[in-house]
């Protein structure tokens, strides 16, 4: 703000300086020679007026005539009557005479009135097309050019304002937009480090800002993906908008699916930066996958449906006919028993399509899981025994019950069991474990030292037809994961060629 320097009397004796907003009219007394009025007082000015002009109309000086200088920016009132203005707001208000208030009395009420859109912009209210309408009209009317001019530097002023008040509310908006928006947002400068985020990106990857701040975000991305992250970063600064699927690796090691959209941050028309949106979809990629293997399921479903019963139906002819000729012709026993063999797996495999095509009669009730496992373990020990196998199994005190289908638990214990004893033809030892999570269920280990299934294959595993063994069908693995899918528990499958297998089963306790 400017400042005017001023004397307490006509001889100059002593100078002191005045802010320039604390003047509220300067009054011409002879040439050179003026009296600055403040809203309690008066001094003493000896200068040219022209002199001092300029900046008096940027401090918001009005010029009436020259003799009188009035700062509107206090003019609180206009009495066209007495030709007065009330200078000053609230209590403080005081009127004053300016001899050109007599005459100029319609100028006096355009710049309050144009000085009254300004106070507005100050409060932070935005104008309408109206407002702006205004000052187009009163430019274009005016005549004298000396009151074009202070409505010009009005608008000039109005103009800066707005402009200011507009770009302040952008910032807002966007601040509002990136810190409260959903979707985890980061933003990046040319050289791929990160140079904000918000805090769903934060919450989402579990690490601190400052842990992600002006650092690449290739150590959270799956070491598969990265390649294709840098591939889509350089596009971006290239002018693309590419949108793809990244894997990130949370601070606690879970993986998270994301869709992203990447587009360039622009800066004086050149690409300074890049926005990266995310969009979690692991919720999404959850539904596709539980959505294809129901659809594979139904599809099992009505092809065992329809042809379940055809099959037995000759099947049972054949294994009658079989057995008969077993009776009647000797010296082929051993042919005899492979068929007869052969007979009963297509009946067993017709069994298992059974259990998928038609829900089956469950009855649930609360069971001891550690009673179920060992009497499967007795139905098994003969075939553990054979292929040099120990069952080897460690329980916590005092399991709680879990509420199920014991005939169903067992089923899934002797399919998993069965798979592990295949797994070691050498022979080896199953560690079975009960344990107490503490979190409302149990969880069951089984882990084995088999050779092993190969990881890309994991995925697939429950799969109908899928299977690693030679002549397995993957029917069994798909039942056992039905059967803790319908007992409202979870079934995982860890595995290391080359030392063995481990599966994992969580059930509710109940309560």
């Amino acid at each position: 703000m400017q400042k005017i320097p001023v004397t307490r009397d006509r001889k100059g004796s002593h100078t002191i300086t005045l802010q320039a907003g604390e003047v509220v009219k300067i009054e011409s007394i002879k040439d050179k020679e003026f009296i600055i009025h403040t809203q309690d007082d008066k001094y003493y000015f000896s200068a040219s007026l022209e002199a001092f002009e300029e900046w008096l109309y940027e401090e918001g000086f009005r010029l009436l005539d020259q003799m009188n200088l009035v700062n509107m920016n206090h003019v609180s009132d206009y009495d066209p009557k007495k030709g007065s203005v009330a200078l000053g707001h609230g209590l403080n208000t005081i009127k004053k005479h300016a001899s050109a208030a007599w005459i100029h009395g319609d100028h006096i009420l355009k710049v309050m009135s144009l000085l009254e859109k300004m106070r507005k912009l100050d409060e932070g209210i935005l104008p309408d097309e109206g407002d702006d309408a205004i000052f187009e009209t009163i430019l274009a009317q005016e005549e004298d050019h000396r009151f074009a001019r202070s409505y010009a530097m009005i608008k000039a002023l109005y103009d800066k304002k707005k402009a200011e008040l507009q770009l302040e509310e952008s910032e807002l908006r966007y601040k509002s937009l990136f810190e409260h928006n959903p979707d985890p947002i980061c933003s990046l400068n040319m050289q791929g480090s990160v140079t904000s985020v918000n805090p769903a990106m934060i919450e989402v990857t579990q690490y601190d800002e400052a842990d992600l701040l002006n650092h690449t975000l290739d150590r959270i991305i799956a070491p598969e993906h990265t390649e294709r992250w840098r591939q889509h970063i350089q596009e971006t600064l290239e002018g693309a908008r590419p949108q793809y699927e990244l894997t990130l690796i949370r601070k606690d090691g879970r993986p998270v699916e994301f869709s992203v959209l990447n587009f360039p941050i622009f800066v004086n028309r050149k690409i300074a930066g890049i926005y990266m949106i995310g969009q979690d979809i692991s919720e999404r990629k959850h539904s596709e996958e539980l959505l294809i293997r129901s659809e594979k399921l139904s599809i099992v479903g009505q092809m065992a449906a329809g042809v379940a019963h055809e099959i037995r139906n000759p099947l049972t002819s054949l294994k009658g006919f079989v057995q008969l000729m077993q009776t009647k012709v000797s010296g082929y026993n051993n042919y005899f028993d492979i068929m007869l063999e052969e007979l009963e797996r297509i009946n067993f495999i017709v069994s298992e399509f059974l259990v998928i095509a038609k829900p089956q009669s469950v009855r649930f009730t609360p069971r001891d899981p550690l009673q179920i496992l060992q009497s499967t373990i007795m139905l098994l020990n003969s075939q553990a025994i054979i292929h040099n196998v120990d069952l080897i199994t460690a329980a916590d005190p005092e399991l709680p019950h879990i509420h199920c289908d014991e005939n169903q638990i067992k089923q899934v214990f002797i399919n998993i069991l069965n798979n592990a004893i295949e797994s070691m033809p050498d022979g080896g030892n199953i560690h079975i474990e009960l344990r107490n999570s503490g979190e409302d269920e149990i969880v069951i280990r089984f882990i084995d030292q088999g050779s092993g299934i190969p990881e890309d294959r994991l995925p697939r595993l429950g799969e109908p037809f899928y299977t690693t063994k030679e002549k397995g069908t993957g029917l069994g693995l798909m039942v056992t994961f039905k059967i803790i899918e319908n007992h409202g528990g979870r079934m995982k499958i860890m595995s290391e060629v080359g030392r063995g297998t481990t599966v994992e089963i969580r059930l509710p306790v109940w309560k």
